[in-house]
């Protein structure tokens, strides 16, 4: 477990009691897909263990936004990685007279550390010199929002290895506004896929988002509306991109959805790439209590002050982000508490609009020595804040969304019974100094598997993203492919993020 990377935010407290979870007749078959303890969906049984979500680590500011295009307003950003350059696209706009909005890009080689591009596309104030992608159109269409992603459908065409969405308005003809279809073949020359919009079912005031799914084999939707006057996250699905079919609003079974008084902002929504079976989000909850004492007490009170002059809200309302999952695409968990909240400062986190997660996480070198690469997650700062107005990376460890943790007192956890195609179990793992997991196989009975016992297996410490188990120094589990069993975690001072069964 690296030091002081990771807070904890428990979503099962289970630390000194037992703890069992319903299991269904059937074994989950999980192929050699790589699961993430993000969820209860593996776990049977946790001894003096929990199931604990992560929060990531503050790091370096990646931008601080000065250009003159760019106003005060920057937001909606996205994170690409097409392989061999990562790309930051966001919306830059502001309240001066005759400012247009723009949806720039800035560039990275590491996605640490970021530069403007001079790219030479959109005009401004007579140069060209600028990293805007999309700049003003000539059709009466005012664009709100531009979210790319790589397309990672099969035989997608060239010229459409890259797409947006984006929501865009009409002041004189209300049946344009929705959302519009971008088409690009690098990311940087954009064109609409049509003159129209390709959706209109939706308030989409925000940023919306859409990517190819290989899970449902087709492309996903996920959008503002509202309801009885709560934003909240609705979604669609397309095989065209062009055509879209409503399958309403996505749920939290176990709670910690959008209320009136706490809002779903943004979604940010989006297959984890190492499990794309699996998809993260990232909403912005926004809250409004009003005028109050503690209102008076934050941050930066007479810039607060000036911004109500505007708008109450600008000065009164306060946002964070927190993370949620889901395996269906509908019915999604949420972390129930602050992923990434404004903190112990006395500057850039407390405002409306402070704390937006960029779309997308991507990896990305860690600047920690010899540490092996990392999730960066790009976060909002001193939003509407002229020539001070930032975007900061935050790192978490791959596949450190959550663990099945134990403390110093020894623990067990067990999964669901399940079968497996693969040789080897991987484990992406964390001890400290006197902590350690051992692996004991079971049938779907209960029964111990003869050679894979706790007792045979070689203990396990250290940190590790891929830590091969092994039993008496052999790590082959081929003969026990096809056949239902579980797994028990006997843990101390440990974590396990992931496991995944290699060749």
């Amino acid at each position: 477990m690296k030091r002081a990377v990771f807070l904890g935010i428990v979503f099962i407290a289970c630390f000194s009691c037992f703890f069992a979870v319903a299991e269904d007749d059937a074994p989950l078959d999980i192929g050699n897909r790589r699961e993430l303890f993000i969820d209860d969906y593996l776990v049977s049984k946790l001894e003096n263990v929990e199931l604990l979500t992560h929060r990531p680590e503050r790091k370096n500011l990646a931008a601080v936004f000065y250009k003159p295009w760019e106003g005060e307003y920057q937001n909606y950003f996205s994170a690409l990685f097409d392989g061999s350059k990562y790309r930051m696209f966001y919306r830059a706009c502001g309240s001066k007279p005759g400012l247009p909005t723009t949806f720039a890009c800035l560039e990275s080689d590491d996605g640490v550390n970021w530069t403007y591009p001079e790219l030479g596309l959109h005009d401004f104030n007579g140069s060209s010199a600028n990293n805007i992608v999309v700049g003003e159109l000539n059709s009466g269409v005012t664009f709100q929002d531009f979210t790319p992603f790589l397309d990672l459908k099969p035989g997608v065409s060239a010229d459409e290895k890259f797409k947006a969405i984006g929501c865009g308005y009409c002041s004189t003809d209300s049946s344009r506004n929705g959302l519009y279809a971008w088409k690009s073949a690098d990311a940087v020359h954009w064109t609409l896929t049509q003159e129209d919009p390709v959706y209109t079912s939706g308030a989409f005031d925000t940023q919306n988002i859409t990517f190819w799914s290989t899970q449902e084999g087709r492309y996903v939707l996920y959008y503002r509306d509202f309801r009885d006057g709560v934003r909240i996250i609705k979604k669609a699905v397309s095989d065209d991109y062009l055509h879209w079919v409503d399958q309403g609003e996505i749920q939290f079974p176990d709670g910690g959805g959008p209320t009136e008084r706490v809002q779903f902002y943004t979604n940010q929504i989006a297959p984890y790439y190492r499990a794309p079976h699996i998809y993260i989000g990232f909403p912005v909850r926004y809250v409004d209590n009003g005028l109050t004492k503690s209102t008076e007490l934050l941050p930066e009170w007479e810039e607060r002050q000036m911004r109500m002059k505007e708008e109450q809200r600008s000065g009164t309302a306060v946002t964070d982000s927190i993370f949620i999952s889901s395996r269906d695409g509908i019915n999604f968990k949420t972390s129930n508490d602050a992923f990434v909240a404004p903190g112990l400062r006395t500057a850039h986190n407390w405002f409306y609009g402070d704390n937006y997660l960029a779309w997308n996480v991507i990896e990305t070198p860690s600047e920690d020595d010899d540490s092996p690469n990392e999730l960066s997650i790009y976060s909002v700062e001193s939003y509407r804040t002229k020539d001070d107005s930032r975007l900061r990376r935050y790192a978490l460890r791959v596949d450190g969304f959550g663990s099945i943790h134990a403390k110093s007192l020894e623990g067990v956890a067990e999964t669901k019974p399940l079968v497996f195609t693969g040789k080897e179990l991987s484990l992406n793992v964390a001890t400290s100094a006197a902590g350690f997991v051992r692996v004991e196989v079971l049938d779907e009975e209960g029964n111990v598997v003869d050679g894979f016992s706790a007792e045979d297996c070689d203990m396990i410490y250290g940190d590790s993203l891929d830590r091969r188990v092994s039993w008496k120094g052999t790590c082959d589990m081929s003969a026990l492919q096809g056949k239902p069993i579980k797994l028990r975690f006997l843990m101390k001072e440990a974590d396990v993020y992931s496991l995944k069964w290699e060749e």
